[in-house]
């Protein structure tokens, strides 16, 4: 074999194994753009969505939420996993208007009289009863970021569950809403 002819030889393989290695990477980039696909079906999957249904199920699985209700600045529930009064969920949209009125009155939920003992800009809640006995409440005002629409979000969660833990869940859920 002459040196032209291995060379010729030599120029070929090195041409396949570059073949070979553009069709792994070619493979590869089309595994991690599947696998992206994946997880963005996934992350959708997950989101929670102005669809009542979607929005009671996703509710219903928060399991340290006693009962939790939705609702937009008019009053209207989007969505609630406990039967309630219009009378008692239009109390709730001034609840933020007024520290003393709100702290003085406390909450009512399904006939239950819960005291207020705590009131942030976006944050109140309160509990029936003494501490590691009764239910506790937290009401959530928050803007959704889809379409900046103002909401309300409504919990009441049980011993063992306590503030601490319930309304660190409740604000990410709303974060997601």
């Amino acid at each position: 074999m002459s040196e032209q002819e291995k060379e010729i030889e030599k120029s070929e393989e090195k041409e396949t194994t570059k073949n070979e290695n553009e069709n792994e990477n070619e493979k590869e980039k089309e595994n991690e753009n599947e696998k992206e696909k994946q997880i963005e079906n996934e992350k959708e999957k997950e989101k929670v969505t102005d669809d009542p249904e979607t929005l009671l199920k996703k509710l219903q699985s928060i399991k340290q939420f006693a009962c939790a209700i939705i609702f937009d600045k008019k009053g209207k529930v989007i969505a609630t996993t406990t039967k309630t009064k219009s009378k008692e969920i239009k109390a709730y949209l001034t609840a933020f208007d007024s520290y003393d009125v709100t702290v003085g009155n406390g909450f009512i939920l399904n006939g239950l009289h819960y005291i207020v003992y705590r009131f942030y800009d976006t944050l109140i809640y309160g509990r029936n009863g003494k501490a590691g006995e009764g239910p506790g409440i937290c009401l959530h005002k928050f803007t959704r970021t889809s379409d900046n629409k103002e909401l309300y979000a409504l919990i009441t969660y049980e011993y063992p569950v306590l503030s601490a833990r319930a309304i660190p869940i409740l604000q990410k859920f709303c974060k997601e809403l």
